[in-house]
């Protein structure tokens, strides 16, 4: 089997959710809400009653991640320093705000973004020893 990574996958590890888990039964990715938790003994925990059935936390990508690896990777110094000094909706604000008021950091910001998170997901699978290919 492998893990089919499309655009409807990748949209599954944004904004740093854990609501996303991998199943190695079927490999696909589940929405939490969607799992059915009634067979889960009363004295086990969620997490280790997912992990018993074969399924693990699906990566998860937040916004500040992907602002930070795209200010140390396109931004200037300045830029950089006062962004470390932010998190948060702060750091996230602050990044467009430049990003509206510079046109070199407007040029390939959905690119890198794209790219940048079939990085982190392929890097998840060989990870987790998870077999995938691209559509």
């Amino acid at each position: 089997m492998e893990l089919l990574i499309n655009s409807d996958l990748l949209s599954k590890c944004g904004s740093g959710s854990s609501e996303y888990w991998f199943s190695y039964k079927d490999y696909t990715v589940k929405n939490i809400q969607d799992l059915d938790t009634g067979a889960k003994p009363d004295d086990m925990g969620q997490t280790t009653y997912f992990v018993s059935i074969g399924l693990i936390p699906f990566v998860t990508i937040g916004h500040e991640e992907i602002i930070r690896a795209f200010i140390n990777e396109r931004g200037s110094g300045k830029l950089q320093s006062i962004l470390d000094k932010m998190d948060g909706e702060e750091l996230i604000e602050t990044f467009w705000k430049y990003v509206n008021a510079y046109s070199e950091l407007q040029e390939g910001v959905n690119e890198f973004v794209s790219q940048y998170t079939h990085k982190k997901v392929t890097e998840w699978c060989n990870e987790n020893s998870i077999n995938y290919r691209f559509e």
